[in-house]
């Protein structure tokens, strides 16, 4: 059975017993999906406090800028641990885990002005250039930090770079792995000007092709909320699971 397990956290598990797993990878300090607890229950307060010490001093000892944790899929987070969140300043996120049949997926034709390709090397320098604008809705130390992190993508051979073009101006791109039981969709975007044009659309297009091909479903995670979940079901996706995250900065004069 497909869960959020499955999908590519571009990370190493570090460390494993019996309440979470540790997720690190010294290369991508600057991102929290490659750099997490993930929790195997759901503790109360006094546990919780107890691998957050832990995660603290990891974090401290490793330069990472940040602490974040996973709950189990489908686990929800108790009262008093939900409370010590609140006042420990964490954000909290809920994501949807969506999957397709590659058959099942809804869509119209594509435009006659929009191409998918493949990234191949030549391409790599504007799938950045469009992805570096994008990233920067998050900071620009984090879309600085990015580029490096798309060359070990490229080079990783589980994983494939789609660009759709607009008129042959680029348009948007996606992240694509592959897994023995799934292909996974990440990092979907449109560029801003070409949006509402059936961009996002014909990048999924070329996904299911090749996870057809495949014979293999596709996945994605998403926020629980949004207008993204609400196109995915509508283009034929169905919720899976669901995982609540939490996650703060470490004050610099801690690190």
């Amino acid at each position: 059975m497909l869960s959020f397990q499955n999908l590519n956290t571009y990370s190493h598990l570090l460390d494993e017993n019996e309440f979470f797993r540790h997720y690190f990878n010294p290369d991508t300090r600057f991102r929290y999906d490659s750099n997490f607890f993930q929790l195997k229950f759901s503790p109360s307060v006094s546990e919780f406090e107890l691998i957050e010490e832990m995660q603290i001093y990891f974090s401290i000892e490793n330069q990472l800028s940040h602490i974040k944790f996973y709950w189990p899929d489908n686990l929800g987070i108790r009262p008093d641990t939900l409370e010590y969140l609140s006042h420990q300043d964490y954000k909290l996120e809920k994501l949807e885990l969506l999957k397709i049949s590659p058959e099942s997926f809804l869509s119209k034709s594509t435009p006659s002005a929009i191409t998918v390709v493949e990234v191949a090397a030549d391409l790599m320098d504007t799938l950045k250039t469009i992805n570096y604008i994008e990233d920067l809705t998050i900071s620009e130390e984090y879309a600085t930090s990015k580029g490096p992190f798309y060359d070990d993508l490229f080079a990783d051979q589980t994983v494939v770079f789609y660009m759709a073009f607009y008129d042959n101006e680029p348009a948007g791109s996606c992240i694509v792995s592959e897994s023995r039981q799934a292909i996974e969709i990440d990092d979907l975007f449109t560029v801003k000007e070409f949006r509402q044009k059936g961009v996002a659309t014909a990048l999924q297009q070329k996904v299911m092709a090749w996870a057809k091909n495949q014979k293999k479903p596709v996945i994605l995670a998403t926020d629980s909320e949004g207008s993204p979940i609400t196109m995915y079901k509508r283009q034929g996706y169905e919720s899976i699971s669901f995982r609540i995250g939490a996650h703060k900065e470490i004050e610099e004069d801690t690190l």
